[in-house]
């Protein structure tokens, strides 16, 4: 997993950050995983916010970002 554990805040409530993780701008990322797998994440440089999936994995955590499309 890149990016570091920042905190444990409670029961099921994580946080982290992801370098280099925001997929508008490139900037760092805070995500905050939930209780029952969920997540938010927002990055403080373009104020991008978004809600992830999150799945364990045996090498780490997988972070997937929904891509939609308007035209």
């Amino acid at each position: 997993m890149n990016g570091s554990p920042d905190q444990n805040t409670g029961e099921g409530i994580a946080e982290f950050v992801l370098p280099q993780g925001c997929m508008l701008c490139g900037g760092a990322v805070n995500i905050r995983k939930t209780p029952g797998g969920g997540a938010h994440s927002y990055c403080p440089h373009c104020h991008w916010l978004s809600r992830p999936r999150l799945r364990m994995r045996a090498d780490g955590l997988e972070l997937s970002f929904a891509t939609e499309v308007f035209a």
